[in-house]
């Protein structure tokens, strides 16, 4: 077996030690159990609870569409298998988000050899398997919506084999996965964006194209009849979003509310502060100095000085020696992709999140790849001398770049088992989660009648709670979001709460101070001061270094408090 053949294997085999490692840390986070809930309520055949209450019936069982406006219900029907095969947890959870993680990473392989080669292949595969971006954000797919990924880059590699090979199926495919992806979450659309402008670059160079074909075989045009059943696989693709929409209006509403000013406070007028915003996290997604709740942060800074200098190489090819080569000019698409997405980010229905760059994530390596071996294929007519300097040297830095992205993985997941995880990625919660087990198994009050034992009412105070809680106790426990999701507190928040107030056995689940997203403790109080109660901590959950992250509390009456919380 050759050594360009090897190579993939060995680099899958890397991402998959690198990824699967105490792959339970750091704790579930709200994002990863919110789209699984519903799955392991189908699971257990209890009620599924949907968002916006959408979904379809089959078998007596609803099945969700979308879990929010903007993400589908992928990840939701994909954990089915795992779950049925290995039993309802976060490992099997975070296993499905590995195997998309390997997916990925062997369409990226497979794209850069379409592009540039079996070494373009090889070196993609190599830079992708330790990049500590693509192995965090792979362990937690579900967080980061990974799947989009995996989408994008079927898609491009379908486009591009119709492009190179004609027939009709790779472009229905390519139409189809479009369709998918924006299904799966709305931003794919920035993706699409960045895919039409590197086929664009092509298309603009036609004349010089006829006398360097940049792809050969490439079909000359497609049939009306063509684009209208890519038309059409794109609809089917993007199906359940257009069910959902006409059973909810969901998405259109949502865009329509966070044109100018999103929820979250992202102005979308302001495209320059946008931009530089984004361009500094891209530069984090490279560099991974972003996985600072895995307990530190360890930027890795070659591979980004490796990506400058692979893009500055390339522009140096195609304005100078390699100018009419179609190599060259093919090296520059991916780059071309990631400039695009980066400036199309800067409009978003929801924040400047370092996490949207998901979508992208194995770009960067596969530009490096592509890049370096556009550059390899141009020493071909030089000297012996100047091949086996340059190709030395360059190994000499690829390599140095992967040993460190291996080193800073090491080094992260050390960090790691230290910390559980920090903030709303602190393994504290699966703490609050066993203690509420074991207090809904308490014996009943002594004003209750003989015999009964009422479900345990648990009231989630705060963003990061309810659906964690959820999914660790199999739905023996199911906070409810009472806090609403309006910034200051709304007019409904007291109607929500007093069933809660009522029963003495209530309890209220918090974020620690310094932790708070939607701060309910005034409102709450003024709830039940009025009724002669004060609250009482019952329980206290913290990260590894001791820092408090969640809480527990009921309420008493007035001067039985034992451990009353700090005004």
């Amino acid at each position: 077996m050759s050594l360009q053949r090897l190579g993939p294997l060995v680099a899958l085999l890397v991402f998959l030690g690198l990824a699967s490692y105490q792959l339970n840390l750091p704790g579930l986070h709200y994002d990863e159990a919110f789209e699984v809930v519903p799955t392991m309520q189908l699971m257990l055949h209890q009620p599924v609870v949907t968002f916006r209450d959408n979904g379809i019936w089959l078998g007596g069982q609803r099945f969700p569409l979308m879990t929010q406006d903007y993400i589908g219900a992928i990840n939701t029907l994909l954990a089915c298998p795992f779950f049925l095969g290995m039993g309802i947890s976060v490992f099997s959870l975070r296993l499905m988000a590995l195997a998309i993680g390997l997916l990925t990473l062997a369409l990226s392989c497979r794209l850069a050899r379409e592009l540039q080669g079996r070494l373009a292949g090889s070196l993609a595969a190599a830079l992708l398997a330790a990049s500590p971006s693509f192995v965090f954000w792979s362990r937690q797919g579900v967080f980061v919506t990974s799947v989009t990924a995996a989408i994008g880059l079927a898609a491009a590699w379908s486009w591009l084999r119709w492009w190179r090979c004609g027939g009709q199926r790779y472009a229905l495919l390519g139409a189809f996965l479009f369709g998918l992806g924006i299904y799966a979450k709305l931003l794919f659309v920035w993706l699409i964006v960045g895919l039409g402008a590197a086929a664009a670059i092509i298309l603009t160079a036609r004349r010089l194209w006829q006398r360097h074909p940049v792809l050969a075989g490439a079909p000359s045009r497609a049939p009306g009849f063509a684009w209208l059943g890519c038309a059409l696989a794109t609809l089917l693709g993007s199906a359940p979003l257009l069910v959902y929409n006409l059973q909810t209006g969901g998405t259109l509403s949502n865009i329509g509310g966070n044109l100018t000013t999103s929820y979250y406070g992202a102005n979308n007028l302001a495209f320059v502060p946008n931009l530089l915003e984004r361009m500094k996290q891209f530069a984090a997604v490279i560099t991974g100095s972003h996985l600072w709740y895995l307990g530190v942060s360890l930027p890795n800074w070659l591979d980004l000085v490796l990506f400058l200098l692979t893009l500055a190489s390339v522009l140096v090819l195609l304005a100078g020696p390699a100018r009419g080569s179609a190599a060259a000019r093919r090296a520059l698409v991916p780059f071309v992709v990631i400039a695009v997405v980066i400036a199309a980010s800067c409009v978003t229905v929801s924040a400047l999140w370092v996490t949207h760059f998901a979508v992208i994530a194995p770009w960067p390596a596969l530009a490096i790849a592509v890049g370096v071996a556009a550059g390899v294929r141009q020493l071909r007519g030089a000297s012996r001398l100047a091949r086996t300097t340059l190709v030395a040297t360059t190994a000499l830095v690829v390599g140095a770049a992967c040993a460190s992205d291996v080193l800073s993985d090491v080094r992260y997941h050390q960090s790691l088992y230290l910390s559980g995880g920090l903030g709303a990625h602190s393994d504290a919660v699966e703490k609050l989660a066993d203690w509420l087990l074991v207090s809904s198994r308490l014996p009943a009050a002594a004003d209750r009648p003989a015999g009964t034992r009422p479900a345990l009412k648990v009231a989630a105070m705060d963003w990061g709670i309810a659906a964690p809680v959820t999914f660790l106790t199999l739905g023996r426990i199911t906070p409810v979001e009472t806090f609403g999701y309006a910034w200051q507190t709304d007019a409904d928040f007291e109607s929500r709460l007093r069933p809660f107030v009522q029963d003495p056995a209530t309890i209220y689940l918090w974020r620690a101070p310094d932790e708070i997203i939607f701060d309910r403790s005034d409102a709450f109080r003024a709830v039940y001061e009025p009724l002669g109660l004060e609250e009482d901590i019952a329980e206290a959950f913290y990260e590894r270094s001791g820092r408090p992250v969640l809480g527990a509390t009921r309420l008493v009456p007035r001067g039985q408090a034992l451990n009353p919380p700090r005004p």
